[in-house]
């Protein structure tokens, strides 16, 4: 099977139409008819029907689509492998994770490739949800993400690269951050910014508090977003629970101050995430020693 018609098969999938898709890949429309046409003949089903709106995938092209999209990324990273063995420099892979690990941590880390691999190619995608589903499905070469315990068992190889905490952020000159010793009980009356009741943070936050005898301080605004949480903390005296990872920066300029709480619930394990039994390219394999060297600094101490 020519990976070339799955390509084509996607491209009409996602555009809806002959046209469009041509377009997209800079084809004609006939030699894109053709190539349907042949991938129907060779596994014996129709793919599209056609309606009003365009070209509608029948039950076997959405059955299809996933093993497409993991062979068309499959054959791009294989031919980039060929690529970075030949000669060491050339290659293209994607890395995920989670927006304060695409925007706090892996600057550098590319900075660094860059200068080593100046030829190399990275995509990078930021998304919290469905990430490791994702990569399990073929869309990444890996992830750098936390290791949280939800994640699958099965199909995936974790390497802890340092332990990250959740924070208690508020304004340096907010009345909590003058005081020398903090109990649990401080927070309580607080106005508080959680993150948004399904995330791992939100969870972990409201156990603390369990775990002193205490419910939980009621949250004035819940936000998914660190930014927004941020500029709302920066606004106000406000506080909320955000990734260390994510405002040393802020820290750093002033503009935020960070109170750690003394809770193994507070550790945050990050980590790259790859396919188990899956061997990496060679520029993967660059990343990944740039990211484990960077990281060296960061750690306290090992993890079983």
């Amino acid at each position: 099977m020519d990976v070339r018609h799955l390509r084509n098969m996607l491209a009409v999938i996602e555009e809806g139409s002959l046209g469009k898709a041509a377009q997209r890949l800079n084809i004609s429309q006939p030699a894109l008819t053709k190539s349907i046409q042949r991938l129907e003949e060779h596994l014996g089903v129709r793919l599209f029907d056609r309606d009003a709106r365009g070209m509608k995938p029948t039950f076997y092209a959405d059955s299809l689509k996933g093993y497409a999209k993991a062979a068309c990324i499959g054959m791009a990273e294989a031919e980039s492998q060929i690529a970075a063995l030949r000669d060491g420099t050339e290659g293209i892979f994607t890395v995920a994770g989670p927006p304060f690990v695409m925007s706090e941590l892996l600057p550098q880390v590319l900075a660094k490739l860059a200068l080593e691999r100046p030829k190399l190619q990275v995509h990078l995608v930021s998304q919290n949800r469905n990430l490791f589903t994702d990569l399990l499905d073929g869309k990444f070469s890996l992830a750098v993400a936390m290791l949280y315990d939800e994640m699958p068992k099965r199909g995936l190889a974790k390497r802890w690269l340092f332990d990250d905490r959740l924070v208690l952020a508020m304004r340096p000159d907010h009345p909590l951050a003058k005081k020398r010793k903090i109990a649990a009980a401080d927070f309580i009356d607080q106005n508080w910014v959680f993150p948004d009741s399904e995330t791992w943070s939100h969870r972990r936050l409201k156990l603390y508090f369990e775990q002193q005898g205490l419910s939980p301080p009621w949250p004035r605004f819940e936000s998914r977003d660190p930014p927004v949480m941020k500029a709302i903390i920066m606004a106000s005296n406000h506080i909320g629970v955000i990734s260390k990872l994510g405002i040393e920066n802020d820290i750093a300029k002033g503009l935020l101050k960070g109170v750690e709480i003394d809770s193994p619930l507070m550790l945050r394990p990050i980590g790259i995430v790859t396919r188990e039994n899956e061997p990496m390219s060679p520029a993967v394999n660059t990343f990944v020693r740039i990211i484990e060297d960077l990281c060296v600094t960061r750690r306290r101490g090992n993890r079983p």
